[in-house]
């Protein structure tokens, strides 16, 4: 029994190693046998089964002229699985959905009435989120798997109890919210994560940017909540308890204002959303009516910077400053190949990137540490819902057997089953 256990394993361990191989490049059988040092005949047959699964399809090579056929590349199927990412990123409520190979197919927004949503509510929306994102994704590609559902979350997340441990951003305290979540999203899918809307971020910064300074990397969420999502060597960097990277309460200025965890002068309260906004505007500006978009009202202040007022730029020059003490802090730490700033630092990015960039070259403490790249986001809110998706595809390539045989699916269907 224990043998029989044992190749059932590394079966499965092969079949997640080609197709993790296939999505990341399509190639003929010959040259992923040789990539991964197997035999032809066992990659023969691990890429018939994924074929079987509808996973993966042979495509003919074009020609490059020489002698005899030209061979078959072997591809990913895109469509024939999906997974759907959440983000809870006040005032927002963000959903994607990701096919196989980790792209985008949908999003949507709702934008929050409150900051403080009464969790019954979330979960309302977030249900809604979902069924709407599955319903189109499926009514395009009615094959398509869902690989299941995971859920970003700002502040200390336990991943692995499915636990809220706190996030003041929320208003969460030791919420079970992966079983909540399971139970509402059953009539779904069983499959339902939760991790740090950071995290989720950082992986989603990853993936884009592969080589290119996505294996070491640091993620800065900039909204109302100020995470940090850590890549090590290409994957997720969690800490002994899984909840590093709260990099928005560390104390940056000890004399600062009020934060919402408790303590005074945390990054967050320095430069997170609700902090730029209150300098540069009084409470009675539509700049600070939180029912206005945030969108909306940041490219309000980007407006007004670029008209010259004097308000506006003293807030950003004031919000660069303490985001420069910081990520300074985060670079002489972890050593990264990029730092990218995500949130309403992109709307800023033109008139913060010099300031913190002389910043950074102030503080660090090495001259090669100042080769760390500081880049804006491309995704935009999206990051946290995008590497939500990313992760639930990731459990599902890890384990190709989930997708069901194309044959046995139609009989099933054909039954009436």
């Amino acid at each position: 029994m224990s043998e029989s256990i044992d190749q059932l394993d590394m079966r499965q361990a092969n079949l997640a190693l080609v197709l993790g191989e296939i999505i990341r490049e399509p190639r003929t059988r010959a040259q992923l046998a040789t990539d991964i040092a197997m035999t032809r005949g066992a990659v023969g047959s691990l890429v018939g089964e994924l074929i079987s699964r509808g996973l993966v399809r042979l495509e003919s090579a074009s020609s490059n002229g020489g002698v005899g056929r030209p061979g078959q590349v072997v591809e990913a199927v895109a469509t024939r699985a999906h997974a759907i990412g959440v983000s809870f990123s006040p005032p927002y409520v963000i959903g994607t959905a990701v096919d196989l190979v980790g792209h985008v197919v949908h999003h949507e927004k709702v934008t929050l009435v409150e900051r403080h949503t009464p969790i019954e509510d979330l979960i309302a929306i977030t249900r809604e989120v979902v069924d709407r994102l599955d319903r189109t994704v499926r009514a395009e590609s009615p094959d398509s798997v869902l690989a299941g559902v995971a859920v970003g979350v700002p502040d200390l997340v336990d991943s692995v109890a499915g636990i809220v441990r706190r996030s003041p951003t929320v208003g969460l305290t030791d919420y079970p919210l992966a079983s909540v979540l399971r139970s509402e999203l059953s009539h779904i899918t069983p499959q339902v994560a939760i991790d740090s809307d950071a995290t989720y971020g950082a992986l989603a910064e990853s993936r884009r940017r592969g080589a290119d300074g996505g294996r070491n990397l640091l993620y800065l969420t900039g909204s109302t909540a100020m995470g940090g999502g850590i890549i090590a060597d290409g994957a997720p960097f969690r800490g002994s308890l899984g909840y590093a990277g709260e990099v928005g309460h560390m104390v940056i200025n000890p004399d600062g204002k009020l934060c919402v965890c408790g303590n005074l002068g945390c990054w967050e309260s320095e430069v997170g959303l609700n902090a730029f906004l209150a300098l540069a505007a009084e409470p009675e500006d539509p700049v600070r009516d939180p029912a206005i978009d945030g969108d909306e009202r940041v490219a309000a202040l980007v407006q007004r910077a670029e008209d010259g007022d004097p308000r506006t730029l003293q807030a950003i020059q004031q919000v660069a400053r303490y985001l420069g003490l910081g990520v300074s802090s985060l670079i002489n730490i972890f050593n990264p190949d990029t730092v990218i700033l995500g949130g309403y630092f992109i709307r800023l990015f033109p008139f913060l990137v010099q300031p913190v960039q002389r910043i950074v070259h102030e503080r660090v403490l090495s001259e090669r540490l100042v080769s760390c790249r500081i880049l804006q986001s491309d995704l935009e809110m999206y990051a946290g819902a995008i590497g939500a998706g990313i992760a639930t595809i990731d459990s599902l390539v890890a384990d190709p057997a989930l997708v069901p045989d194309l044959a046995r699916s139609d009989a099933s269907t054909a039954s009436g089953h």
